[in-house]
């Protein structure tokens, strides 16, 4: 397989991440975790970790394509859609400095096209992704689900595949 891209779930507390590859619509995982941060730690400190878990990953496994799950349309509260535009900032800060293109997909197109439905809710994304990569549902962690479902996400676009 020679396609391979990094799937990001960005979050301040929890960012999810997946690194997949792919040829056509074979899939294979390579790694997905969670680079968390410390509720107590300020904004700074909680940044300059998500920066530096997500750049480990990447040199590690130097990613071609980065898909990153873009913010909401509707947040209850501004200021959570301002933290999670720092989360996403950072992110692809990492991507910018490995000369890595960044592909933005809304939460609902990836539910549409990972569940068939954009109004999936988590569990069925996790079903999904777990069915697609065969991976143990019961150890799949949600923010990796959503991590892995963004690099699904591109893996289709790219190929133009469909699997509703």
């Amino acid at each position: 397989m020679k396609n391979r891209v990094i799937g990001i779930d960005p979050g301040l507390s929890s960012t999810g991440y997946g690194i997949l590859d792919f040829n056509r619509d074979k899939f294979k995982p390579l790694e997905g975790g969670v680079a968390k941060t410390v509720i107590s730690d300020n904004l700074e400190t909680r940044l300059k970790s998500i920066f530096d878990d997500i750049r480990e990953v990447v040199i590690e496994y130097k990613p071609k394509i980065m898909a990153v799950e873009d913010l909401h349309s509707r947040y209850r509260n501004l200021k959570t859609a301002i933290i999670m535009g720092h989360a996403r900032g950072v992110v692809c800060l990492v991507a910018s400095q490995f000369h890595i293109p960044v592909f933005h997909y809304q939460p609902t197109q990836i539910k549409n096209i990972i569940t068939g439905s954009g109004r999936a809710d988590k569990i069925q994304i996790q079903r999904s992704v777990s069915r697609l990569l065969n991976l143990n549902f019961d150890s799949l962690n949600e923010h990796v689900a959503d991590a892995y479902a963004a690099a699904i996400c591109y893996s289709m676009m790219f190929n133009n595949v469909s699997y509703k």
